[in-house]
């Protein structure tokens, strides 16, 4: 909900904030902070700076890694005798983007969009063919965890 502006806004909003902004600590009121930060572009360098902050924060987000892992458990559920399962969840890669990684983040977003116009937006063959696996198992009212041959 941060990432307001795709990078092609945000780039002259970056360009235009000091090279070494206010960073951090990133800790609950930081965040608050830039939840909180008004919408509306006066022109400043603090929106531009606030507005970069924003884009990383959610770049973070969206780049962070989650690691699931499931144990088999000894104990079944009486009511299907189906095997029960002991889970861990953790979040990895919570270091905020770089700075300095905006302009390359713009020249990778360039080149996908230059991509997708010279294919005509084609996919490679046969990556649509586990589409039909995942809206199965998303319809299921079980909430089951399947786990399909790839």
């Amino acid at each position: 909900m941060l990432d307001t502006l795709n990078i092609e806004g945000l780039y002259p909003l970056y360009r235009q904030t000091p090279p070494s902004p206010i960073d951090g600590p990133y800790g609950e009121a930081f965040l608050e902070k830039l939840q909180k930060f008004s919408m509306a572009d006066d022109g400043s360098v603090e929106f531009a700076a606030a507005k970069v902050h924003q884009y990383r924060v959610a770049m973070t987000a969206k780049d962070c890694s989650i690691m699931v892992a499931l144990i088999l458990s000894s104990q079944r559920r009486l009511r299907d005798l189906r095997p029960a399962f002991s889970s861990s969840v953790s979040i990895l890669d919570l270091d905020p983007k770089p700075f300095d990684s905006i302009p390359r983040q713009l020249r990778l977003d360039q080149a996908i969009v230059s991509c997708y116009l010279r294919t005509g937006g084609a996919l490679p063959k046969g990556s649509l063919s586990l589409l039909p696996n995942i809206m199965a198992s998303a319809e299921r009212d079980d909430c089951t965890l399947l786990f399909h041959h790839v």
